[in-house]
């Protein structure tokens, strides 16, 4: 290798870049076995064969992911109460509460701040 090119390693070169970046990979006996066998039947490379591996992995990774909030989607709007609750509830709650626990509408002291 000559200086110039061994002072280049590691560098993100656009030249490089546009080859691809190489990945260096340690693999048990197991998983360099499953490769071998696969590019053997599928003629293709070991590049190609790893290139295809994590597009379809990423791809069952994009499938499954989803929004939390779907999980919820049949409850928004299930429920009745004030329009102005989401601004509003400390104080909402706190008269409810106050009701509950002292069975009129007046609050008590320490909750007046809130």
């Amino acid at each position: 290798m000559t200086k110039a090119a061994s002072s280049n390693l590691g560098a993100e070169s656009p030249v490089a870049y546009s080859a691809g970046r190489r990945v260096n990979a340690r693999l048990d006996a197991q998983t360099q076995a499953e490769l071998e066998c696969l590019v053997r039947e599928t003629g293709q490379s070991v590049t190609e064969v790893i290139r295809a591996a994590i597009h379809r992995y990423y791809q069952q990774c994009q499938a499954t992911a989803h929004n939390v909030a779907d999980d919820f989607a049949d409850l928004i709007g299930a429920v009745e109460g004030p329009e102005d609750w989401s601004v509003d509830y400390k104080r909402t709650l706190s008269e409810d509460l106050a009701l509950t626990v002292h069975g009129s509408e007046s609050r008590p002291t320490e909750m007046k701040g809130l």
